[in-house]
């Protein structure tokens, strides 16, 4: 076994974790902890899969390690710097069971672009989100909406970057002056990622989209860049 620094700590992040009596799937199961719950780390496995923790006084047990966030507990008190990146390190954008609520504003090709994006993360590794977007521009605006799946890629620490796919419609409304483009909703495709960055009581996010706008006979494509906050409940 190798014995972990006494300042790490673990944070449960899965809704429920079993606490077993050996560093094996096989041993028996003493307990189960919850998500965001913080134990002290004792020991880990000589492969890395699993911690021990300390349950109670004298009482100690292994869990696996993909399910809990290890990170370092820094006396200020023994140091000038602030330990900002070390409270940060004990965030993390994705968690079980969030709903999140996104602000953003970008560009779609060269004009300008804002959405709303609603989301719902079932556990740290994957959301669903609800998105609307607007993009005004000089031949008119369009109206994107869509259903995304988005899949982390980490996490790593407090940055979780992410890929997404997603499918919605486009309605363009063309300007009064301009008849390029006809006023009609359209079938849409998306695909891209980014990357999620949390901070003290909020996140920021940025993310890159290829939308396609598909018609009987023809599809328009346009990138979608944009970064923004979400917060999350």
């Amino acid at each position: 076994m190798s014995r972990v620094p006494s300042r790490v700590k673990l944070r449960v992040m899965a809704q429920s974790v079993p606490v077993r009596a050996g560093p094996g799937g096989s041993y028996l199961e003493i307990a189960r902890v919850g998500r965001d719950q913080v134990y002290d780390a004792l020991d880990r496995s000589p492969d890395g899969a699993w911690y021990r923790i300390r349950l109670t006084r004298g009482i100690s047990g292994w869990v696996l390690a993909e399910l809990v966030w290890p990170f370092e507990m820094v006396d200020e008190s023994e140091s000038d710097s602030p330990g900002i990146l070390a409270r940060l390190s004990q965030n993390s954008p994705m968690g079980d069971g969030r709903l999140t609520f996104s602000l953003q504003g970008g560009t779609l090709q060269s004009d300008g672009l804002f959405t709303v994006r609603l989301g719902y993360q079932p556990s740290q590794y994957y959301a669903l989100e609800i998105s609307a977007g607007e993009s005004p521009g000089k031949l008119g605006n369009i109206l994107t909406y869509a259903l995304e799946l988005m899949v982390a890629v980490g996490p790593w620490h407090f940055i979780v970057p992410f890929l997404a796919v997603g499918a919605g419609g486009g309605t363009s409304l063309p300007g009064q002056d301009v008849r390029l483009f006809s006023s009609r909703t359209q079938f849409m495709l998306m695909g891209g990622g980014g990357v999620l960055i949390a901070l003290s009581g909020f996140n920021l996010r940025l993310d890159a989209r290829r939308l396609v706008l598909f018609t009987a006979d023809q599809h328009w494509g346009a990138l979608a860049l944009s970064g923004g906050i979400m917060l999350s409940f």
